[in-house]
């Protein structure tokens, strides 16, 4: 019966130090897998963090870019280097301004560089001449060669033509 007793706490002894021996080795096995996963995920913040240094780089060269235009833009824009216009043009506001983009070729970029000449009704458009549209090539390159080739003036006097047949009243000349 001794025997017994003694054989049976060997075997359990046996169990605890194999269940012991798994569980370490399981265990072992598991952190290796989160170590890992871990490490991945530093590794992703890592990137992630280089990512947001180059960005916010970026974002501050914009900013500085941007500040440039506005600073150029404002020069450009000042009283004393805006030409004034002619007497044949008639004056006009931004509030009045018309959506000069109907006018095929005139993107939002010419169309700024129009009201910076404060040029904003499809009237003032239609009343340019040529020797008002070569003052202009001075200030403004690119506008005068469009204004001829795409006829802008001849597309405002139409759309001035519609208007007024919408509205009813004798078609402006």
């Amino acid at each position: 019966m001794y025997y017994l007793a003694v054989q049976n706490i060997f075997w359990i002894v046996l169990a605890v130090v194999f269940g012991m021996i798994a569980g370490w080795l399981l265990r072992k096995s598991s952190a290796r897998k989160i170590q890992k996963e871990l490490d991945n995920l530093h590794r992703k913040i890592s990137n992630r963090e280089k990512k947001i240094v180059s960005l916010r780089r970026d974002l501050d060269q914009c900013r500085a870019t941007l500040k440039a235009y506005k600073a150029d833009m404002e020069e450009a824009c000042r009283p004393s280097l805006v030409p004034q216009l002619p007497a044949c043009v008639p004056p006009a506001s931004a509030f009045e301004a018309d959506d000069l983009k109907q006018i095929s070729g005139v993107g939002p970029a010419l169309e700024g560089k129009l009201n910076a000449l404060n040029i904003y009704t499809y009237e003032q458009m239609a009343a340019l001449t040529p020797d008002v549209i070569s003052e202009l090539a001075e200030t403004l390159e690119s506008i005068s060669g469009h204004m001829v080739q795409e006829d802008w003036i001849g597309q405002a006097q139409k759309i001035l033509r519609s208007r007024a047949q919408q509205n009813g009243k004798q078609p402006v000349a």
